[in-house]
């Protein structure tokens, strides 16, 4: 598998950075093109324009209405910022890079975006404290409904192996496995593959499977089985594989919305979500 164009999503939070600095790295690597996307929100600007709609200060605590061009203003500053950092970033590996400015909802512009290219690239935090240290909201969203590749990404401003990629010998898993090996070779390590234990299914059969379908690249596989049943099962045998970065099959019945929901919250690294074909 070959990552020729790269979206990253740049909104100005430390994980979006993060997924900023990693990305660039990857790009490098792979000789891909790096674009950088900043969406104006267009449910802020509707919500700024109610007549009742009020902000809190942080310090203060005191009640202020709402300007709408304020969020103009900020917009145009973040974007500013996000673009500085991308050329800074696109300077720093030697890059080709672009960068646009999209107006709408930030969900559905991303996946959009990601139509058009081989992978998105976006911070799992949001803008408050807890989403911060946690899942945000638009992270959240394009878990859910995005396909294609989705690499999500903490505070960690890098990818290191091993990774590991959850195999239950499905197409879409077969598509996993390949970016799991593309980016095993990227870093120079093993790959772990991950064995549901539930599936009704030939632990030998399977790993026979994964086998074959690298037979071409041949990277060291390390295969091992993992408990699917409960949600928190999956981000511990993930962790407990070793691996720095986890590459998820997405709409698969072992993996429902929220396992994946849960390994992305109490995961550290990257997470690299596989899907089918993209719908907007």
């Amino acid at each position: 598998m070959k990552f020729r164009r790269i979206v990253v999503a740049i909104d100005g939070t430390p994980t979006s950075i993060a997924a900023l600095e990693a990305t660039g790295e990857l790009a490098s690597a792979w000789g891909a093109e790096l674009l950088g996307l900043f969406v104006e929100d267009t449910n802020l600007l509707r919500m700024a324009s109610l007549p009742f709609a009020r902000e809190v200060g942080s310090h203060s605590g005191t009640h202020r209405s709402i300007n709408p061009g304020q969020f103009e203003r900020e917009f145009r500053s973040q974007s500013e910022r996000a673009r500085n950092t991308l050329w800074f970033i696109a300077e720093r590996y030697r890059l080709t890079a672009s960068f646009s400015v999209a107006r709408g909802s930030v969900k559905r512009e991303l996946i959009k975006a990601l139509g058009e290219a081989d992978m998105l690239s976006m911070g799992k935090g949001g803008r408050s404290v807890a989403a911060t240290l946690g899942l945000g909201t638009t992270a959240r969203a394009i878990a859910q409904e995005a396909g294609g590749i989705v690499l999500q990404f903490s505070h960690v401003a890098s990818v290191s192996g091993p990774p590991a990629v959850v195999y239950d010998g499905s197409p879409v898993a077969d598509k996993a496995l390949a970016a799991a090996a593309e980016l095993a070779h990227t870093l120079d390590t093993r790959l772990s593959v991950l064995l549901p234990v539930e599936l009704d299914i030939d632990r030998a059969k399977l790993e026979a499977s994964a086998q074959d379908a690298l037979k071409e690249t041949r990277p060291v596989l390390a295969f091992r089985p993992i408990q699917t049943r409960c949600t928190a099962d999956i981000a511990r045998n993930v962790r407990s594989s070793g691996a720095n970065v986890a590459v998820i099959p997405t709409g698969r019945p072992m993996l429902p919305t929220d396992a994946i929901e849960t390994l992305l919250g109490q995961f550290f690294g990257p997470v690299m979500l596989v899907g089918q074909d993209n719908t907007v």
